[in-house]
């Protein structure tokens, strides 16, 4: 292993310096490492993503507890030590790009679902975070460092001046633990801050059942946008197709929630009661408005930029879009299957989201007369 001297002395033949403007602190105690790797109980041959490997020190660790590393690293000067350092080695993979553009997916269709173990660099942290919420199906769990004031985010509760958008959206679908805190003192350049260890896991049965995530995720981030504002004041702001102030009132009611409540004073479990009664309180709306047949001025109300005429029997048959993100309400029932084998059924007056370059098979089952397609 290297040694803090040793880096800092690579630092110099190298021509390195560390980047504060990326967040580049780097643990270099070997007693914080070994336990961060002795925290996440690393087996034999077990495939590990490392994001922003830096000088590989932790990397080396990895390997030595007999991990398989894809190490992921964006600046130029340490990647060029980590190909020193690791070239010949049979048991770290070298990738050379920014994590918050990195194609995770691509990773587990050929690893399996990932397990991240990382001293995440500052700067990105949240992003992050954010998006192995978002890709959470790929992901089996994270051991990741990360400033203790994020650290304490992540596990706060409902009413803590440290409760917001993650502490909601990682407790509907995940476990989160602060295993341990690291001094300022073991990394260099030394940061201002204390870190902490944070496991995080993402069982396949999670803590708190959300039907609609995309939604759950738009009200919960809605919400937050003005902590010290009532939710009857801040979900006005909630861009929802479908979504009306009395659609509002009567998903509240039904989920027994009082609007006159802020954000941060609802769990995760009120959060997701709020999203499935609205999820199905604006699909009946929209619903009861498509079929009174409305005017171009009533649709753009709704958001809806145009809709086609477009007529569909029964059947199945390859589709991809090679167009912007388009989103749309149907008329009918429509099963889309993705080369992934993902399903999502879709129904009257549902609203879904195909990104561009989507490769999917339909399956129509009711037929479709109209397809309303959003901006």
């Amino acid at each position: 292993m290297l040694t803090p001297l040793e880096i800092r002395r690579l630092f110099r033949e190298q021509g390195l310096t560390p980047k504060k403007w990326m967040g580049q602190n780097l643990l270099v105690d070997p007693y914080y490492l070994k336990g961060i790797v002795n925290a996440a109980r690393i087996t034999q041959g077990e495939k590990i993503v490392e994001i922003g490997a830096g000088l590989g020190v932790l990397t080396e660790e990895l390997v030595q507890a007999g991990a398989h590393v894809w190490a992921l690293e964006v600046d130029r000067g340490f990647f060029r030590v980590l190909e020193q350092r690791f070239s010949g080695s049979p048991q770290v993979t070298l990738i050379h790009t920014d994590a918050l553009r990195y194609d995770f997916p691509a990773l587990a269709r050929e690893l399996g679902r990932l397990r991240v173990v990382a001293n995440l660099p500052y700067n990105i942290s949240s992003r992050l975070i954010f998006t192995f919420y978002e890709q959470r199906e790929i992901f089996r769990s994270l051991h990741v460092l990360l400033q203790r004031e994020v650290a304490e985010r992540l596990v706060a509760g409902p009413g803590t001046r440290d409760y917001g958008v993650l502490s909601v959206l990682l407790g509907a679908v995940a476990t989160v633990e602060i295993l341990f805190e690291i001094p300022p003192r073991a990394f260099y350049p030394v940061p201002a801050v204390f870190s902490s260890l944070v496991g995080i896991s993402f069982p396949e049965s999670p803590p708190v059942a959300v039907s609609d995530a995309r939604l759950f995720t738009n009200l919960v981030k809605t919400a937050f946008a003005s902590r010290r504002k009532t939710l009857r004041n801040t979900l006005r702001g909630l861009a929802l197709p479908g979504a009306t102030e009395m659609t509002l009132a009567s998903a509240a009611e039904s989920a027994r929630i009082d609007l006159s409540r802020r954000a941060e004073t609802l769990s995760p479990a009120e959060f997701a009661r709020f999203s499935d009664a609205l999820g199905q309180a604006k699909g009946e709306n929209m619903s009861k408005i498509l079929k009174e047949q409305p005017d171009q001025a009533q649709l753009e109300k709704l958001g809806i930029k145009g809709w086609s005429p477009w007529e569909c029997n029964p059947s199945s048959f390859p589709w991809e879009y090679d167009d912007q993100e388009t989103a749309y309400v149907f008329e009918g029932r429509v099963t889309v299957e993705t080369q992934e084998g993902e399903k999502v059924e879709i129904g009257p007056g549902d609203l879904v989201t195909f990104p561009k370059g989507l490769q999917c098979t339909w399956t129509v089952h009711e037929k479709i007369r109209k397809v309303y397609r959003f901006g």
